[in-house]
This record gives C-alpha cells, structure tokens and sequence, in this order.
C-alpha cells in the first residue's frame, strides 16, 4: 500500500489507477476542484462496477498537492426516500463546488435526471451546506430561467412561429437551421431550458455562472447566478446554436474566457472543441481542437470535466477529463494534462507522466537573478514592463537582413508581456518598398513582402567583453523557423569582427538541430573560418519529448582563453582564443578580445530556416530573461 502511496505522491499518471491515501481507487468521476483555505476539494461521481446510476452519491476528496487525495466521504448522499429527487437510483453527474465568501456557503450544482425517466428531466440541481466536505443538502431542481429569452435571441426569432411539429424529420438542413434559429429555446421557453453536463465559473469580480449543454445537448448556454448563487438572474445567452456541445470546462487568463468542450457522441470519445471570448456574456468564437499529436482526434481518448487553475503558479491551468468505461464504470480513469500555450491559444499534449514542475518550465521566470560565485551581474534585463524592448538598451534592424532570409524585419512584431520578450513572426503580404524590376539584389527583387519578424540588438548601447552570458527562452520549433541568439564583435566587417551564436535552430538537410558556432576572419572576404557544433534535435527530445514547449537555459562562459558555449548546463561548444586569429583582412587581430553587442531575431526560410509552415504560423520566439555577469575583480 505504501508503495502505491510513494507514486501517487511524485507525478501525475493520465490514464492510469489512481489511489487515495487509503489505497483505494479514487472514485469521483465527472468532477471538478474547489480551493479552499490552502487546500483542493475534489468532487465527483461515485460510481459502481454495474451502473452508472448514482447508488452511492457525490464524493470528497482533499490534497495539498494535487498528487496525494485523502477520502473525506460522501458530500451529498443519495436519499432513501422514493419521493425525493436524489433518491437512489437517480442519475447525477458532473458535480460542481463553488464557495460564497458572502453568506458563508458551499453551493454544489450537478446535472440530475429522475429515476425511472431516462434523460428527459434535464435538471440543475442545487444543494447547499455550511462545510467544504458536506453534508450537502438539496435545496432545489428543475430547469434554467423559466419564462426568460436569452440575451442573445432576437426579437425575429423569439416571435418566430416555426415549431417542432413542423418538421417530419430531424438532422435535416432546414431543421438545423431551425435549431439554430432557436426552434429548442421557444419550446422549452415556459418550463425552463434544459441543462446536462455542466460546470461552474466564478470570476475576478465574484459573479458567477452556470455553463450547461442545453437544448437536447444542441446548444450551450451561460446563465448568470444571483449574488448567493442560490438562483437566477435571468440573464443568459446561447454558444455555438446547433453545435452539439457537451461537457463544457472554462478558464481565463489575461482577461480572455476559454472553453473546451466536447462534441456528443455517447460515451464514445471524440474531438474536443475550443471557444473563447473577451466578455463571457459576449460573442464566442470557434476554434479547431486543441489536442494535437496521436489520439488527438479521441481527446486522448477522454472527455473533459473541468479546468483547474493551480494556486501559487501563474497562467498554470490542469485539463481534468474522463476516461469513461460504461461497462464497469468504477474504472473509469482520470486523465489530467497540463495545458501548454502557443499563439496565445492553449494546446493539449499527451504525457505518460508529469508533476506541477512543469509549469516552471512552461512560464516566466519570475524570481530575482541568481547569484553565481565568482562572478557579479553587470547587466539584466527581466522584460517585465508590458511595452515594446527598452529602447535605451534595444535598436531594431529594418527590412531584409541577410542570408536571403523570407522576412522583413520590423519593431512591431517584438513585445514585452507577462515577463517576456516575444518575437513574432507573422505571415502578412504587401508590398515591398525597396522593389526594382530587374534588380540583381535579392532585397530589390522580391516583389512582395511575405513574412515579418523583429530583430533586436544591443549595438553601441550595451556592449560587453568577456562574461558569463545567460539567457532563458523558449523557440520556435516549426519548420521555416530559424532562432538565434548571438553575438557580433563592434569593430571590423563580418567576419573579421567575430560572430559567437550562443543558439541557432535550423534544418540541416531537412533535419532540425541546435548550433552553438564561433566564427572569425580568414584571407577571403566574406568567408570565414568557423567552429561549428550542430547537434541533432533529437540528442534533446529523445530525453524530453516535450522539450520544445519549455524554457531553456543557453549560456556562454568567455574569457581570455576561451569561449565556452552551454545549453541547460550540457557544454556544446568549447573554442579556444588561441585559434581565433583572423587572417590579414582582420589584420590578424583576435576579434574575441574585444566588445561584443547582443542579437536576438527570429528569421523564416532563407539558407537555413527551410521551407515556411504557413499552418503554424504566428510563430512566437520567446526570450524570459538576458543576464550578463563579469568576474569579480
């Protein structure tokens, strides 16, 4: 038993048993999470090994981590009595908690169908109690806003006199036009809209709202809570009209509402959906699947329940969905991903096993810069005001750079936000301005403008010799993305001046891989002598299959002797100054012994970048800190 507690207690296994600290199976399905008073409170299903009928009733379960779950019993029982609605044998499903800081009360909402009727009750249920961990006691049930239209249905489609009888068959498309059109919402109009599979949403001002698949699971609804989220305020809208959602799970970060969802295929899996929002009570927007990778199409072969925000970690979100067994529903197993971010949307990635670490390595880092013996920090630069790059320490190229690179260089498209420096490259086609027919310079020729980015350097405004270098940051990995973060030396033309790329990412024949090279001056113009170490991306997700959607650490150690170039701590690169002397158009100088400024860019195609994936466009390049240190003197 102990054994069994240890791996509970380290990571998160999606998809396998999951014990509570009592060594049995964690039995609380179609849940969600509440954080109270420095702990989670996990409510759910109990389910049994014959039925999915509530015989037991809604179950509690506490952790401070997330990892390890004690059972705190049955929050809401199941009644004995035939006449109530919970009695044995109901079905009630996806419970939801959420707490009033006003009147002091745990409200619980879950989805209950009558015993004996199938699925024809469509219920919200509501029970209350003065405890985190229950009894909860039923207070009341029935449908959603009796008498009351939704915000969002027009005058014309209130009034419209198209009703159900008119149509002989269903699924076709004068009836789904209908659906749309409210043909559902009109009917249930006088006896309340329908609410199954639903979750609960309190947001930064502590109002409150109910999301539920509603008009036979055609169409979601968000009706507004009163203030102690005991009843209705009448005002609520429809998502996604004839859409066939179910199973809603909400968030919000930086002031954006997200919803996954799922379509509705019985206790078969299928392709979860995405929606946001700038207002909850607004206009959605439909998005394609966030799942990607194998089984993405299945959701990973589960069904989302709720979407838990970690405490203590910031922009940290936990997809939780079920994996749901209809034939011995008590092993029905959990599946809990953390939600990854690109393109400020958020993605869905499979893991065989994680823990909360993860969300360090996905975030900004926003601790103070470490201190490193021997050395003192000379310069830093956090990204933490929300603006463009400091423009006493930043300048920005302009226009088509080099190596017949696809895009066109801009400072729009380098922000600072929550802690980071993003570059974003873009597809956005126009004209270019520095066009000539029949020009032989590849900058002229190019009728168009395709892509943009920004590159950024630190040229005559911060300038080092020698160092120890740090940067944290985040790449691009898709194809036609061509990162750098590197280093040229200010006196001399290229390459006599010296050029250190502390990282490169490209494709070499198609292959992508990491570079850390020194490059300096031969007898050729143009043409230079390098150190090159190119190491194949697999040398990192091989270790990490999820490499490429965290932060790394890429450093250069340069001294008198040698520069020394790290990637997460592992030495990828070690050039020694005494083979560094350029040839006589550098005047046999050593252009390592002299300052070097800073460059952070983000090219598409060119020599190296390879062909663009347009798909994957807006591509985000994102750089959490840039720390110089110099040794103590």
């Amino acid at each position: 038993m102990q054994q069994k507690n240890e791996i509970v207690g380290k990571s998160i296994l999606p998809g396998e048993k999951w014990f509570d600290t009592d060594g049995e199976i964690i039995n609380a399905h179609g849940g969600g999470i509440l954080y109270h008073e420095g702990k989670y409170y996990w409510f759910g299903e109990h389910k049994g090994e014959r039925s999915n009928a509530a015989l037991v009733g809604v179950t509690c379960y506490s952790s401070s981590n997330l990892y390890s779950w004690k059972n705190e019993g049955i929050a809401l029982p199941v009644s004995e009595d035939p006449a109530s609605p919970v009695v044995k044998g109901s079905t009630i499903e996806r419970p939801k908690v959420i707490y009033n800081a006003k009147t002091g009360k745990f409200m619980m909402y879950f989805h209950l169908e009558l015993k004996g009727k199938g699925y024809d009750a469509a219920h919200v249920a509501v029970a209350v109690s003065d405890q985190v961990t229950g009894p909860y006691t039923l207070v009341k049930n029935g449908r959603v806003n009796a008498g009351k239209w939704p915000e969002n249905m027009t005058e014309a489609q209130q009034n419209s006199p198209v009703k159900s009888t008119d149509f002989e068959k269903w699924w076709t498309p004068e009836w789904m036009a209908a659906i749309q059109e409210g043909l559902f919402a009109r009917r249930d109009l006088e006896g309340g809209q329908m609410s199954r599979d639903m979750t609960l949403f309190v947001d930064d001002d502590d109002k409150a709202y109910h999301i539920y698949s509603s008009e036979d699971n055609l169409t979601l609804q968000i009706a507004e809570l009163t203030d102690d989220y005991l009843d209705y305020t009448g005002k609520y809208i429809r998502v996604e009209p004839g859409g066939h959602n179910e199973a809603p799970a909400i968030f919000k970060k930086d002031g954006r509402y997200f919803m996954i969802t799922s379509g509705c295929t019985g206790w078969d899996p299928n392709a979860a959906r995405l929606l946001t929002t700038d207002h909850i009570m607004g206009e959605w927007t439909l998005h394609p699947n966030p799942c990607i990778g194998e089984d993405a199409e299945l959701t990973f072969h589960s069904q989302s329940t709720f979407i838990l925000p970690v405490q203590g970690k910031k922009n940290a979100f936990i997809f939780m969905a079920d994996r749901w067994r209809p034939q011995n529903p008590i092993d029905g197993r959990y599946i809990w991903l953390p939600i990854l971010f690109e393109n400020g949307l958020p993605i869905l990635k499979w893991f065989d096993e994680w823990d909360m670490g993860i969300f360090d390595e996905i975030s900004a880092d926003a601790s103070a810069p470490k201190e490193v013996e021997g050395y003192k920090l000379i310069w830093n630069d956090e990204f933490d005001n929300d603006s463009a790059p400091d423009n006493e320490v930043w300048s920005f190229e302009e226009g088509f750079a080099r190596n017949h690179e696809l895009q066109w260089y801009q400072d729009g498209n380098a922000v600072c936000r929550d802690g980071l420096l993003v570059i974003s490259a873009r597809r956005e086609k126009r004209e270019n301005p520095l066009y000539a027919r029949g020009s032989d310079d590849w900058r002229r020729s190019r009728e168009y403008i395709e892509y943009t980015s920004s590159s950024i350097k630190t040229q005559g405004k911060k300038e080092f010799q020698y160092g120890r270098f740090e940067i944290r940051a985040k790449i691009p990995t898709a194809s036609g993305a061509w990162p750098a973060i590197w280093t040229l030396g200010t006196k001399m033309e290229w390459p006599s001046n010296g050029e250190i790329d502390i990282m490169e990412y490209y494709r070499i024949d198609g292959i992508p891989h990491i570079l850390a090279n020194v490059a300096w001056g031969t007898e050729e113009k143009w043409n230079a002598e390098w150190n090159t170490s190119a190491i194949p991306f697999t040398h990192f997700t091989s270790r990490d299959p999820h490499w490429a959607d965290k932060f790394h650490i890429w450093r250069m150690d340069w001294d008198e002797e040698a520069i020394r170039l790290y990637l997460d701590d592992e030495l990828l690169n070690e050039t020694l100054l005494s083979e560094t002397v350029n040839g006589s158009l550098g005047k046999f100088k050593n252009p390592f012994k002299q300052p070097h400024y800073l460059l952070l860019n983000l090219a598409i195609g060119g020599q190296h970048g390879g062909t663009p994936d347009d798909p994957a466009f807006p591509l985000n390049y994102e750089i959490d800190y840039v720390r110089v240190y110099q040794r103590d003197k």
